[in-house]
């Protein structure tokens, strides 16, 4: 079994303080890690607030926007968590999303840029953790890249300590494995020094046809997304994403969302059948799972409670 951590986000119905709690919860009842999402908030910040609150728990960003912050700033952040973490923390990078980056004024540039950018602030790092941070970094900062586009995956295995996939179907999963072990070979590195990490959203009820519904909103809206949707529609999935994109109304993108799509890419059913599901995602060698759990006709606090109940190790 991988290892199997919780992720959170800052939300109404989840501030700081409560997330503090749920990891408190999360590394009482044994949870390997807690990974702190990026939308308006700053990830790094909140690990470091984590570090505070626990005592043996791993920490890390799933992920932190690169585009958000200079490389020197990145470096310092991350050893100032690293060291007041005692060396639980691990760094996910990502580049964002577009649209959102783009609200902000930020220019990605063309297709090949934003490759370009995690390259050089991959390589900004590394030197900056070899002596240059303050505070000094002690021991090893693994970093870890989110990949979903082919590129990014050969990349990770090129440079990083890890990859964190996102929404992959198994036989999506099987090939990025292989893409990652392309990306080592390039650098001349042996592929096992790059942890595989899965992200994996989790709707738990009972009652399955209610898991789906949100579990439908949350996929018509990332199947809009370029890079999700493109992948999708690599691995099984292209009549679904063709009515998602030609789709002007919210409600008929959803509906063009199907059973296997659900099934294949999140976490979907009872407390047992996400457990069996799990095990299948991970199967093919994922050494982590980091799952983010959307609560089904009860509040947030409900939902996270039944995910430690139904996951912990």
């Amino acid at each position: 079994m991988p290892k199997i951590a919780l992720a959170f986000l800052i939300m109404a119905d989840s501030p700081l303080a409560t997330i503090v709690e749920w990891t408190q919860q999360a590394e009482d009842a044994g949870f390997d890690g807690v990974f702190i999402t990026e939308a308006n908030n700053d990830s790094l910040a909140c690990c470091l607030g984590l570090g505070f609150k626990t005592r043996r728990i791993t920490l890390g960003t799933a992920i932190t926007n690169i585009y958000l912050r200079h490389p020197n700033l990145l470096a310092n952040e991350a050893a100032t968590v690293h060291e007041f973490t005692n060396g639980r923390f691990m760094l996910g990078l990502g580049t964002g999303h577009r649209p959102a980056n783009a609200a902000l004024g930020i220019d990605m540039g063309g297709k090949t840029d934003p490759m370009k950018k995690m390259r050089e602030t991959v390589a900004a790092l590394r030197k900056m953790f070899a002596g240059r941070t303050n505070p000094a970094i002690s021991g090893q900062l693994p970093i870890f890249l989110a990949g979903v586009s082919r590129p990014m995956v050969r990349l990770a295995g090129e440079i990083a300590d890890g990859v964190i996939f996102n929404f992959f179907p198994p036989a999506r999963i099987k090939a990025a494995l292989e893409e990652l072990r392309e990306g080592a070979g390039k650098a001349g590195r042996d592929p096992r020094q790059v942890v595989p990490a899965l992200f994996a959203t989790a709707f738990i009820s009972n009652d399955i046809e209610a898991a789906r519904r949100p579990a439908r909103t949350l996929l018509s809206r990332y199947g809009a997304m370029p890079y999700y949707g493109n992948m999708l529609a690599a691995w099984g999935f292209e009549q679904e994403m063709s009515a998602i994109r030609s789709a002007a109304d919210p409600k008929v993108a959803m509906a063009a969302v199907s059973d296997r799509m659900i099934d294949a890419t999140l976490l979907v059913g009872s407390e047992e059948r996400v457990r069996q599901r799990l095990q299948e995602l991970t199967a093919p060698g994922i050494d982590w799972a980091i799952i983010f759990v959307n609560p089904v006709n009860e509040d947030r606090a409900s939902g996270v409670r039944r995910a430690i109940r139904a996951l912990h190790p």
